[in-house]
């Protein structure tokens, strides 16, 4: 147990002690004078000594206390009690072989759980869904005692990360077992994407330019698009989850359709708005987006042809016209055990939390209010005797 203080600014009050003292060196007790004949007789040389003297001295103590008392008051004291460490903690990521994981941490009297959301036993059945295993590390070096120890139990290959490694205030053994962490539903999705075209008669020969950069996208690896090409007064099929519109303005059935979630791509667009995300050499904007709905919409600023978009004969257009599509890149969530391996630090946060804080103002405020009585009965009694 230690004492702290949460606002030792507050302290600063303290040179209103001050005050106090000069008021009682300035007010003092005013002695009424009587003369007497014997005086007379005294030589007027010989002078009075003068020695600075406290009237009431108790009283002065109190005020001096109640001031005192305010200041620690301001400076928000309280008691830290560390919690009661444990011997040690396993956590073991899901995906990894338990039997490993035994093998590998060889520690007496364990506190074995699952590195997953609530940190359930090791005696329950594994996670079957993803978990945010950096996220969930910080948690656990949050709420363990300073003096636990932590070992970590991990795959080869581990997900759930937030693109940095975490630091932590306790230091941890890391331990890499044969395994593979559950990749996100989004990831292990093999489903084409559903992309509409609806263009005008006088941009279906630019067709031919979508194509090729489709069928470039799809040669990259996995079918990434399932196109579905036709004149823009055909409906869009329900599993449309991305529109390229071609030749004319938007009507409002396509504007509802993007403010319900849906992404299109519009062309020649000159006097659109929205924040620029792609220009071409000379610093010229090609293309804007710009939220509309719970949607996003995409714009060209020319027409979808070699003649005002150069940009489409680009070995990069392809992977271009996917960015547009689909947005920024989300970062990366799967990687080597060895790169998430935790950097160790002091956190004073961490260390904050993983103690038990009283307050002390109700304490005070409480032998505040009973100092001020006892003032206020010294005081009066004071006045009374004068």
């Amino acid at each position: 147990m230690n004492f702290a203080l949460l606002a030792p600014l507050g302290l600063a009050a303290l040179v209103a002690l001050a005050l106090p003292i000069v008021i009682h060196l300035v007010r003092r007790i005013e002695l009424t004078t009587t003369e007497f004949a014997a005086l007379r007789w005294i030589s007027e040389r010989i002078r009075p000594r003068r020695r600075l003297r406290f009237e009431r001295p108790w009283l002065l103590l109190l005020r001096l206390s109640l001031l005192a008392l305010f200041a620690l008051l301001l400076a928000r004291p309280i008691l830290n009690e560390p919690s009661i460490a444990k011997a040690a903690w396993v956590v073991v990521a899901p995906g990894s072989e338990l039997g490993a994981a035994r093998a590998a941490v060889s520690i007496e009297n364990a506190d074995w759980h699952w590195l997953a959301p609530g940190f359930p036993a090791i005696e329950s059945p594994a996670p079957s869904a993803s978990v945010p295993i950096a996220s969930l590390l910080r948690e656990i070096d949050a709420d363990l005692p300073s003096g636990t120890t932590l070992s970590v139990v991990v795959p080869e290959e581990t997900a759930g990360l937030d693109g940095e490694r975490p630091l932590l205030s306790h230091e941890v053994d890391w331990h890499v077992v044969s395994g593979r962490m559950v990749a996100d539903a989004a990831s292990q999705s093999h489903e084409p994407i559903g992309l509409a075209v609806r263009y005008a008669p006088s941009a279906e020969p630019m067709l031919k330019y979508l194509r090729a950069a489709i069928t470039a996208l799809d040669a990259q690896g996995s079918t990434r698009f399932a196109l579905d090409a036709q004149p823009q007064d055909s409906a869009l099929g329900g599993s449309a989850r991305e529109l390229v519109w071609l030749g004319s303005e938007l009507p409002p059935a396509i504007k509802s359709w993007i403010e319900a979630g849906g992404t299109a791509l519009v062309d020649n667009q000159p006097r659109a708005t929205g924040a620029p995300i792609w220009r071409d050499a000379d610093g010229d904007v090609l293309a804007r987006a710009q939220p509309l709905g719970i949607g996003r919409l995409v714009t060209l600023s020319a027409a979808f042809s070699p003649q005002t978009l150069p940009a489409l004969l680009d070995a990069d257009f392809p992977q271009r016209l996917f960015d547009l599509l689909q947005g920024p890149s989300p970062a990366p969530t799967r990687a080597p055990a060895s790169a998430l391996r935790p950097k160790h630090g002091d956190s004073t946060t961490t260390s904050a939390m993983r103690t038990s804080a009283k307050p002390l103002d109700p304490w005070l405020v409480l032998l505040i209010a009973s100092l001020f009585l006892i003032e206020r009965v010294v005081a009066t009694r004071a006045r009374a005797s004068t």
